[in-house]
């Protein structure tokens, strides 16, 4: 991540001359009171020796001296920081209370400030150097090693979380800022869709057309060679065929954003290219190892044009040659593998390239972060491609260590219940039971790693697995206690539903379908009553029916604020986003529609043209006699040799066009203000 942002060190010190606006005194106010109130309560609520008004005094003034310098912790972070840690932990001196709200709350607010305005480094030297000053100050306070693990685990679980938080803030305020400045450069971004579409049709049309009109050339110039009326035949029949398909591949190369692959996977696209080849006399094995899954659009695309021109450049430079396609699914990717053998003959090549076909390969499988090597073998030539299926290089990020802290949190709260003392649950069981309850309670938080990428999968993995806890702890009440403080989990696989739930698919049944294991929980508490003091038959079903009427009522109540929160955290970063993107989507629209109309007509009248004539002198060889069929293959040959000069003509002007402006004699942009 870069160091600089919107509000990054630069804007920092170009304010730090301005007094806190109201918004920066706002959340320090609520610190204050919140830290006072909560020091008050717990010093009243408990039988320990309250804190003499000398005591109240001091920490008074902590409190507020902490919060003061909180309005200046997006100037001076980093000081503020320092100063907040230090006034927290002599508030807590000076108490000698372990149990109060006077940390975790200035100093985590100047944490979260250190991650949103500092980059990575910065926000990890701030957590830990918080966690190792409140480590300090309370260890000596704990009564004894477990009290002092637990406490510990958590305030490093929140120092963690906050700084998480703070990351992704700033990483979601430099997404919008790159928005922002993308917009503000409307005309550079008209200028890049263009070329950027270009690009993408000269790619296409280099793959469709040179693809299918190189079989043509291949195909009918060797039964040109050959006095065979039924190989003339098959050749004519092949090349009409082929050539409408050009026809119709460049009808839709300029009315459509990309490739169709929405027909389906490889595992559909492929055979029928390596049938067509093997139909024009090109030997091709197609073999698929390892188990199929769905693929991103991108990735089959990538993958179906890198076999598409290997298997072309396969027939041009070594015609008859067996050629043999290995598709591989590996974990996080496609290896590709096309192999093929030297000509039969041993002659030259046919000089039908464009000189693209492995830059294009090349350029497919690195925009996606991927790699493509090609060059000769012993016996031959070999086309070795990795295309990654996910998005490459993301490794593991803020987002991975916020979940991981939430798993830690959902773990941790239910063990300190079972195994802490001096309320020490589970004290007296056998060790079996124990370590049984312990990896229960881990493997119950696992689903919730996946509440990003599979977020229903995620809640109904925690659904079934408190429905089995539940109906495990029958008779238990230990167990169903423990059950009872779980809460927490399952208010974030709701929330993580609500948040990351694909758009256009429904989010607000989360909160229904995670009040199952709380329906199962009271049937079972009936069940227990009932065994306890048996009741007449109608009042057990009434018991039931009001238990589970009570039980999914509270449980969706409390849980549908989590799911309101998730909705409004996805509407309020998506709406933007996705006003942005429409916006720009807007101002490209016509530059990309422009550019295909541009490239519609170069092809009309050349390639379009020659095709066009291919077609329709197949189909008068056919309808002929047999001297007709061979004048036939000669005309056939020719149109689609001269498709193929045009196509390379239109490629030469494109990139032209890309490089410095000029299409055809036309100048565009910056090179009118050089003509003038």
């Amino acid at each position: 991540m870069g160091a600089s942002s919107a509000d990054g060190p630069e804007n920092t010190r170009a304010g730090a001359d301005r007094w806190p606006t109201v918004a920066d005194m706002a959340v320090p106010a609520i610190a204050a009171v919140v830290q006072l109130g909560l020091t008050w309560l717990v010093q009243h609520s408990g039988d320990d020796d309250p804190m003499s008004q000398g005591q109240w005094q001091a920490i008074t003034a902590t409190v507020l001296l902490s919060c003061v310098a909180l309005l200046w912790r997006r100037r001076f972070p980093v000081v503020v920081l320092a100063v907040t840690v230090v006034l927290s932990g002599a508030g807590v001196l000076i108490g000698q209370k372990a149990d109060t709200g006077l940390s975790g709350i200035s100093d985590g607010i100047a944490l979260y400030s250190l991650a949103v305005h500092r980059d990575r480094r910065h926000a990890v030297i701030g957590c830990l150097a918080a966690f190792a000053a409140a480590f300090a100050v309370f260890a000596p306070m704990r009564e004894n090693l477990p009290d002092l693990v637990w406490n510990e685990v958590m305030e490093l679980a929140w120092y963690v979380a906050v700084a998480a938080l703070g990351q992704l803030r700033r990483q979601k305020k430099a997404r919008r800022r790159e928005l922002a400045e993308r917009l503000a450069e409307a005309d550079r971004e008209r200028t890049a869709a263009a070329e950027s579409e270009r690009e993408r049709l000269a790619r296409d049309l280099h793959d469709v057309a040179g693809h299918h009109l190189s079989a043509v050339v291949v195909h009918s110039g060797a039964a040109s060679r050959i006095d065979d009326p039924g190989l003339t035949g098959e050749a004519l029949r092949t090349a009409a065929e082929t050539g409408r398909d050009v026809l119709e591949a460049l009808g839709r190369l300029v009315d459509v954003v990309g490739p169709d692959t929405d027909g389906g996977g490889l595992d559909s696209l492929l055979p029928p290219l390596c049938h067509g080849l093997t139909r024009l006399g090109v030997p091709v094995s197609l073999d698929v190892a390892g188990r199929a899954r769905g693929l991103p659009p991108e990735v089959v695309t990538a993958v179906y044009r890198i076999v598409q021109e290997s298997l072309t450049n396969a027939m041009r430079y070594a015609s008859g040659a067996p050629v043999a396609v290995l598709i591989e699914y590996v974990p996080g990717a496609v290896e590709v593998e096309v192999v093929n053998g030297a000509p039969d003959d041993g002659g030259a090549a046919p000089a039908l390239g464009t000189g693209r076909g492995i830059a294009g390969m090349r350029e497919r499988a690195t925009a996606l972060g991927g790699t493509l090597d090609a060059g000769p073998e012993a016996c031959g030539w070999a086309v070795r491609a990795s295309v990654p299926t996910s998005a490459a290089g993301r490794g593991a990020g803020w987002p991975e260590v916020l979940d991981a802290v939430t798993i830690a949190f959902c773990c941790a709260l239910p063990a300190l219940l079972a195994f802490s003392p001096p309320d020490n649950l589970m004290s007296g069981r056998p060790f079996g039971v124990l370590v049984v309850v312990a990896l229960g309670l881990l493997l119950r938080a696992l689903p919730l790693w996946w509440r990003r990428r599979t977020p229903y999968a995620a809640l109904t993995g925690l659904v079934v697995f408190d429905t089995l806890w539940v109906l495990s702890g029958l008779g238990d009440q230990i167990l169903l206690e423990v059950f009872a403080v779980s809460v927490p989990a399952q208010a974030i696989a709701v929330y993580s539903v609500a948040a990351y739930a694909r758009p256009g698919r429904r989010s607000w049944p989360a909160a229904l379908i995670m009040a199952g294991p709380w329906v199962t929980l009271s049937l079972v508490i009936v069940r227990l009553e009932y065994e306890s003091d048996p009741m007449p038959p109608g009042e057990l079903g009434l018991a039931l029916a009001y238990g589970v009427v009570i039980s999914a009522l509270l449980a969706t109540l409390v849980l549908l604020p989590f799911w309101a929160w998730g909705r409004t955290v996805a509407r309020r970063g998506r709406h933007w986003e996705l006003t942005a993107l429409e916006t720009m989507a807007a101002r490209t629209g016509e530059a990309v529609l422009a550019e295909r109309h541009r490239i519609a007509m170069g092809l009309r009248g050349t390639v379009l043209d020659h095709t066009a004539r291919l077609v329709r002198a197949a189909e008068a060889g056919l309808a002929g006699t047999a001297a007709d069929g061979r004048a036939a293959l000669d005309v056939v040959t020719g149109q689609a040799r001269a498709a193929l000069v045009d196509m390379r003509e239109l490629l030469d002007a494109m990139e032209d066009h890309t490089v410095d402006g000029r299409v055809d004699g036309r100048v565009d942009g910056g090179a009118k203000e050089e003509q003038r």
